[in-house]
């Protein structure tokens, strides 16, 4: 019995491929336009000043600040934490748990995979080392982006603080996949594991953004799963990276622990 099978790694790839590439080619282009357009566009010095207008709530939400030194270097760490940059390093960790496990359990198709001598841990520890893969290539893809911004437009900073942010993400990201494979491996259909991961992370997003809203609410700030990837945080050394980081490889090995254990007992 091998511990690596390479031809369901082989799978997950063909079936995957062109998903991951759209996703790694979108974040490098997403972190050189978002540069370009705060920082070298006709409508840079009208965003900054909008920025000025905002309320004190809102700001802190975004990590962002503007008229101060820190202007440029925490408006381009937000963009390590954009929503359409939280969705696109999501997709996979959120989606691949429930297709290929509640829905190869839904359409049956393990009773020919597990008729061979393959062990059922091949599952769900594939799908983490694919998505762990896949995850450090995109987050690699966002310091790219930025690099070549600050090549480009010759925009003053520390590239290796964009960096520790990508680390950060990686790491984080990786939390939420161990997360959904535990989901995912509790649930006999794809619609409903995917709708509770959804559901779920939303849940934990909003939690974040009330709690930063409400500051009757402050206290519960400290057990927001959002606040293990802070990118303006990170930049400006108000938070441990290393502390983050520790804090998810700690969740990581429990729900990644929790997701084979469960497999491996289940009915398929």
């Amino acid at each position: 019995m091998h511990l690596i099978q390479i031809p369901y790694l082989k799978k997950l790839w063909h079936d995957q491929r062109y998903v991951l590439l759209i996703l790694v080619l979108s974040g490098a282009l997403f972190e050189y336009l978002y540069a370009w357009v705060f920082f070298r566009s006709p409508m840079s010095g009208f965003i900054e000043g909008y920025f000025k207008f905002l309320p004190a709530e809102i700001t802190s939400i975004i990590g962002v600040k503007a008229g101060t030194a820190f202007y440029q270097t925490q408006m381009l760490a937000f963009g390590y934490a954009h929503p359409l940059i939280l969705i696109t390093l999501s997709f996979l960790p959120i989606s691949m748990p429930a297709r290929y496990i509640s829905g190869e359990i839904e359409s049956r198709n393990f009773d020919i995979f597990f008729s061979r001598s393959i062990h059922r841990a091949i599952v769900p520890t594939h799908l983490f080392l694919f998505i762990m893969v896949s995850t450090a290539l995109q987050a690699l893809a966002l310091v790219s982006g930025t690099w070549v911004t600050h090549l480009q437009f010759s925009i003053d900073l520390n590239i290796w603080d964009y960096v520790q942010v990508a680390l950060a993400a990686f790491f984080f990201y990786l939390s939420l996949t161990s997360f959904a494979l535990t989901i995912a491996a509790f649930q006999n259909e794809r619609g409903k594991a995917l709708s509770k991961i959804i559901g779920i992370v939303i849940f934990f997003y909003f939690y974040d953004t009330i709690t930063r809203l409400n500051q009757s609410l402050k206290g519960f700030l400290t057990f927001s799963y959002f606040r293990l990837y802070q990118p303006s945080d990170i930049i400006l050394h108000k938070t441990s990276n290393f502390q983050g980081i520790l804090i998810c490889l700690l969740l990581i090995i429990l729900f990644l622990t929790i997701a084979i254990l469960r497999f491996n007992r289940r009915d398929l």
